[in-house]
Formats: structure tokens, sequence, C-alpha cells
């Protein structure tokens, strides 16, 4: 996953986590794709100008010790104009923060995880509801026999002067969910997220991943399992609401691609869009091929007046390898599909994107993880340490900047913020500190922005 450096552009099969069998669960055949020019297109809509880049500037940068570390997958949240995310290291104890961080680069630890039963490796960013915040841990919490021993992950919520609260702790009843990579999202009062694994004994043993609900309480229930075949394989994304209705990606599963998306035990597939209603009936929109329309849809997916909009992080007009480092689609709410843009790495574009799109005016914002040309990071055979670009709703993208890999950051793995129409984000190396990454990478993260 992306916080294993699971850099899937060149060879995906390599890079499969957990073999399941094809069972057919009878969702819905995906609808009608257009595979579109998928092209390298840079110039611009009238009308529609993105940022520039030229208002880049780097607020923080994370140590690795009591200030926290690698803030992976946090979306940064905006609470009455202060800014709050997580890192899933550092902090007084070594297991990660919340903290708070003002516009100006002022940071502030809220809370420090302990590793036990308040959760451990928090990576998947915050909400705010009602002015409480909640999240998830990817490991600890009170299971900690589970999951090797770390525990299986927690449900939390924060106050805004740092009391930390568990309100759920995954593996300990049957069937429950285990990890949860994400955040969640507030569907009238009652929290929905996901986890990459659990749910059942399928996909090796350790179940494919779950929906599940809970309350501000702490009243927990799985309303969906999945089960590697046709429906999906590990929902390692956000989910967003859409009148009513969740949306959200598989990174694996869905049963297309053939040999294409597969490890030694069998083909798993190359992911899916899905939505599901609160009550749990799931539906398949569309299911990756591995060609053109790209592979492992590691971001979920932005509403732009009522058309999905995501990334897959491998494959495109190139099939997966050289040529083909992830895509940018579109899909309906009943499943009609195009692929708009096929990163080509660098030195000119990035690669393989990791990061949720987030729509201002009408463009598109994202970050890829890989390319940008940047010779202090080599990954997936390319060079670069990432970047952060613009793409028009019908595929004209825009490199907005390409990050050096030194203190201005390296491998920015989740998505932006608008908060007036300036971006924020993070990076989980470069900076300061000596946090060892990927290929070299050194630093514990950055969070930065770029205005117009």
């Amino acid at each position: 996953m992306r916080d294993s450096y699971r850099f899937v552009a060149a060879f995906l099969s390599a890079a499969l986590l957990s073999a399941c069998g094809a069972a057919n669960m009878g969702v819905a055949a995906p609808q009608s794709v257009s595979a579109g020019s998928a092209s390298h297109r840079l110039e611009l809509l009238p009308g529609r100008q993105p940022l520039t880049g030229s208002g880049y500037k780097n607020l923080y940068r994370f140590t690795g010790g009591a200030d926290g570390g690698k803030p992976v997958g946090t979306i940064l949240i905006d609470v009455n104009g202060a800014l709050y995310g997580s890192t899933s290291s550092g902090g007084a104890n070594g297991f990660g923060t919340i903290f708070k961080i003002t516009t100006a680069g002022k940071e502030t630890v809220l809370y420090s995880f302990k590793g036990g039963t308040d959760g451990s490796g928090p990576r998947g960013g915050l909400i705010d509801v009602d002015g409480t915040l909640y999240g998830t841990t990817r490991y600890g919490g009170a299971s900690g026999s589970g999951c090797g021993g770390t525990g299986c992950g927690t449900v939390f919520s924060a106050s805004t002067n740092g009391t930390e609260s568990v309100l759920h702790s995954f593996g300990i009843v049957k069937n429950d969910g285990l990890n949860p990579y994400v955040g969640l999202v507030d569907v009238k009062g009652t929290l929905y997220g996901t986890t990459l694994t659990g749910g059942g004994s399928g996909c090796g043993g350790n179940g494919c991943g779950t929906v599940y609900k809970i309350t501000p309480s702490g009243k927990e229930a799985v309303i969906y399992s999945f089960t590697g075949g046709s429906d999906g394989e590990n929902p390692n994304a956000v989910l967003i609401v859409v009148n009513g209705a969740l949306y959200g990606t598989t990174d694996l599963g869905g049963g297309g691609g053939g040999s294409t998306c597969s490890e030694s035990s069998g083909p798993v597939g190359c992911g899916t869009v899905f939505s599901i209603s609160t009550s749990g009936k799931e539906h398949i929109l569309y299911s990756f091929t591995g060609a053109t329309d790209g592979a492992q849809p590691e971001a979920g997916v932005t509403d732009v007046n009522g058309r999905l909009y995501g990334t897959t992080a491998s494959c495109g007009a190139s099939g997966c390898g050289s040529g083909g480092f992830g895509t940018v689609f579109s899909v309906s709410t009943s499943g009609a599909f195009k692929a708009l843009y096929t990163f080509k790495g660098s030195p000119d574009d990035g690669a393989v994107p990791y990061a949720h799109l987030v729509d201002v005016n009408g463009v598109l914002y994202g970050a890829t993880n890989d390319g940008g040309g940047s010779t202090k990071c080599s990954l997936s055979g390319l060079t670069g340490c990432g970047t952060v670009f613009s793409v028009s709703t019908s595929g004209t993208e825009h490199v907005l900047y390409g990050f050096k890999g030194g203190k201005d950051g390296a491998l920015p793995q989740t998505g932006l913020m608008d908060l007036k129409g300036t971006l924020y984000g993070t990076t989980i190396f470069g900076g300061t500190g000596s946090c060892a990454g990927a290929s070299g990478t050194t630093g514990c993260g950055t969070v930065f922005h770029i205005s117009p």
C-alpha cells in the first residue's frame, strides 16, 4: 500500500498483497467505456486557469521527534481557520500525533499516541463534526494480540484541545474489519469508513476489507464485507457521499485485467469504483482492466456536478510499464466511464498518483507520488520526488510544481485542501529530520501551500 512504498507503475503484479478467489457476487456488469484520447495535453481551457505554482511555500518541516513525522494519508482539514491533521510516526511516544498548524506555519501537537489501547499509526486524516475531530489509527486498540500483536486499529474522537477517546477497537468481534487505512465520512450524524482487510476469511485468511458504520458513541457495525471477486478487494480510499449514497474505490478485485493484475495464486482484478447504500447494498460502477483505463485506484473519487473523478496509480494509454504511470478518469453514477489523462512520468510530468483530487471552481487539483524530474528520488524506474498538478474535467493537465526532494519535501501521497483559493498539502518525506524513506529519500515530511 502507499505507506509501504508499493510503487506499482512498472510491474503491477509484483505489488499485489493478497490472493483471493474470483467469487461472483452477482454485482451488475460495468457500463460502457469510452477511452478518450487520454493524451498529454498541457494547454488550458479559456476561463479555467489553474494555480500557477509560483506561490509555492513550505510551511512546516517535521523533525520526526516530539512534533511528529511522516504525515501519511493526511488530508488537512480547516476548523475555524486553523489546519488539523495527523502524523503516522513521531510524537512523544513515537506512535504518531494529532497536530494543529496555522496558515502561518506554527505547529502544535495536540495528542501523542501511546501505541496501546489508544491506537497507533494514524494515517487516514481527520474530519470535523460539530467541533469534535474523528479519525482512525491503523494499529493499536484493545485487540493487541491480533494483527501481528500490534492491534488491529481504532476509531477515535479528539477535542481540538487534544483530549482523545477510543470509540472502537477493530478485531475484537468476529468478522469485524481490520486495519483502517483511511478516515471517515459523516452521513446525518453516523460515521462511515472502510478497513483494508477483515470482514471474513477470504483473501489469504485476513479478509478482503469492509465498509462499516459507527455512531459518535462508539456503536460499530460492518455493513458490507468484500469477497475479493467481482465486488472488489482492499478498499483503500475515503468514501464520499452523493445524494445520500456512498461512493468509493477498491485497490484490487473486480475481475478485470486477466493476467495484467494477478499474482502467483491467480487473478485478483485491477480495482473497482463502487457505490454502497447506508444499509449495505453494494453496486459496482466500473472494474478496471489495466489497459488504457488504468489500474489500482488508490485514491477515492471526487464529485463534480454529479459526475465522479479519480485517479489510478498504474497503467494507462500505453498499458502497464513504460509510458503508463497512472490515469485520471471520470465515471457517472450509472457507470459510464471515460479515461481523461495518462501520466507520462519524469522529467516533464508526474507519475503514480495516490492523492485524492480536489475541485476548485471546476478545475481538479492533485498530487503524484513520483515523477517531476528531480534526481534525488528514484522510484518505479523514474526520477522525481512527485508533483502537484491541475487537470480540467476534459483532461487537460498542467504541472504546477515538481518537488526537489530536499527541504521542500518529497512524495506527496495525500490530497490537497482548498482554503480560500490556496491549496494546502503534505509530503511524507523531505524537509528535515532523519526519517529514512524509499530510494534514499530522507526527512520526516512537510506541510506546504500553493497559491495563485
